[in-house]
């Protein structure tokens, strides 16, 4: 009763993580993105007979908010969707699939796959997904390399690219929810650590390229039970003869 109890707990306590993560991302997108609309609109209602030409750029800036909030809250959902992910090498296999369809990428395995928890694999998955989707959009790269580490109690993932660089604390300009110094690196860094794990990244703008590291804990692997000499195969030949 006890161990059934604890595990109900656990499953209420990690429901309500994600619950969260996910209010916290929904404020931090969604919400901002709806209350910069609703600023700018009201802005321009003021200006509307007053300054017309002021209230067109307004309005067209409330409406490029309202293209990147569309985008995010699509991201959200998109991100909620299970992944599909079934067997050992599953994770390695849907990576390397990824490079495949990334010009110049190339994908790496160190360590040995095992099974891991589904929702650590899910989280790699994604941010392998937004790492690379940050590559084609922005980075300009000749070359990425994605690498997928098995290690004794920790499950990492690293992609590094030779493209233009950023600065990871100052945006950069473009699609700031995309840009992984933007939100996207605070919502990477916010779901690995309701794993209790890591998300770094590494970049200098001017062609230093770009590291994104992830870093997740995992129980290590339960070795198989060695098979004791006659145990559990009855009675020896001739045990019990007088």
């Amino acid at each position: 009763m006890g161990g059934a109890g604890g595990q109900g707990e656990a499953v209420v306590a990690g429901v309500l993580r994600e619950r969260h993560r996910l209010a916290a991302e929904l404020h931090d997108t969604v919400t901002q993105g709806l209350t910069s609309m609703h600023l700018l609109l009201d802005a321009a209602d003021r200006e509307w007979t007053r300054e017309p030409v002021r209230a067109r750029q307004l309005v067209r800036q409330a409406a490029a908010a309202a293209r990147e909030n569309l985008a995010e809250a699509r991201r959200i959902i998109h991100d909620l969707a299970p992944v599909e992910l079934d067997g050992a090498a599953a994770l390695a296999d849907v990576l390397r699939e990824l490079c495949a369809g990334t010009d110049g990428a190339r994908f790496r395995l160190e360590g040995e796959p095992r099974p891991v928890p589904g929702r650590v694999e899910a989280a790699v998955l994604r941010a392998a997904q937004g790492a690379l989707a940050n590559v084609r959009r922005h980075a300009r790269a000749s070359a990425v390399v994605v690498t997928l580490t098995y290690q004794p109690y920790v499950l990492a993932l690293d992609v590094w690219d030779d493209g233009v660089g950023f600065d990871p604390d100052g945006g950069g300009g473009g699609d700031a929810a995309a840009r992984p110094g933007g939100d996207g690196l605070r919502l990477l860094r916010r779901r690995i650590a309701y794993l209790g794990g890591t998300a770094t990244v590494e970049s200098s703008p001017g062609g230093g390229g770009t590291v994104v590291s992830v870093c997740v804990p995992v129980p290590a692997p339960v070795p198989a039970p060695v098979p004791v000499p006659g145990h559990g195969q009855g009675a020896r030949p001739g045990a019990g003869a007088a």
